[in-house]
């Protein structure tokens, strides 16, 4: 449910929405860090607990994301366990004129690469 006020939450929390109604059931997503990727495991674990989604499995690329899976209810799974994954959702921390994404401004660089080099 969105509600926030502030303009840059509300985008945010849009954002997050329509990230999450990109994925399918039974898809193995990559989830993001950051608080627009909050909002869209949030609303991945609202999906989850309609109905609207099924069977599908996240792998974070933080300890952040990971409790966020866990307080809304996504399961997990991790790169070793899996031999592919369908979608994997992430903000840029950086965008230039020429729409070049720059990712890594934020502390889980490490696993961030992992999960996009996989």
């Amino acid at each position: 449910m969105i509600t926030e006020q502030d303009p840059t939450k509300l985008m945010k929390q849009q954002v997050g929405k329509a990230a999450a109604d990109r994925v399918k059931s039974g898809m193995i997503v990559g989830l993001g860090t950051g608080s627009t990727a909050a909002y869209m495991i949030q609303f991945l674990g609202e999906r989850l607990q309609s109905g609207q989604l099924k069977d599908i499995k996240g792998i974070p690329t933080s300890f952040q994301s990971n409790v966020l899976a866990k307080q809304y209810g996504v399961p997990l799974t991790t790169l070793d366990e899996v031999d592919h994954m369908d979608i994997a959702i992430d903000g840029a921390d950086e965008v230039d004129p020429q729409k070049n994404l720059i990712k890594g401004g934020g502390a889980a660089h490490t696993r961030e690469v992992r999960l996009v080099g996989h």
